[in-house]
């Protein structure tokens, strides 16, 4: 019964140290994706309404600087937009080049998140699993006694 004991422990002890640990691991991941995805999402609606307004040169706009702290910013050509390709690398893209750069990482950024967000329920589901075991293992524990 001793044995038991330590045994259920050891499985608490890797759910806390392991399980827990990788759930808040591919949470943390999953909210740098979905960070990723709104920030390309407000790119692509800027990129819409300036060509959407036949706008070429001299637009006034609010950018967003980081925090959500926002600086006045004049434009003084439309025709490009800077956009992030992915890690610290950057390209001076056309509107519809970076339209279509959007597009196409706003679906990989997607199937990413998703892969993510499958990892995460399938880490909960073992989290789940053994600590219900370990319950039943337990109330089995204590009436056999």
């Amino acid at each position: 019964m001793a044995e038991g004991g330590r045994n259920i422990e050891d499985y608490r002890k890797f759910v806390k140290e392991r399980l827990e640990v990788d759930y808040q691991a591919v949470i943390k991941e999953i909210n740098v994706i979905n960070n990723e995805i709104k920030d390309y999402e407000i790119l692509q609606l800027a990129i819409s309404k300036i060509t959407g307004l036949g706008i070429k040169k001299g637009l006034e706009m609010q950018v967003n600087i980081g925090k959500n702290i926002f600086c006045e910013a004049n434009i003084s050509n439309c025709e490009r937009v800077v956009v992030k390709l992915g890690g610290d690398l950057f390209a001076e893209l056309t509107l519809s080049r970076a339209e279509q750069f959007i597009e196409k990482r706003l679906e990989v950024l997607n199937q990413r998140a998703m892969f993510f967000e499958k990892e995460a329920h399938s880490i909960q589901a073992r989290i789940h699993l053994i600590l219900s075991s370990l319950d039943q293992l337990e109330v089995l524990d204590g009436t056999g006694s």
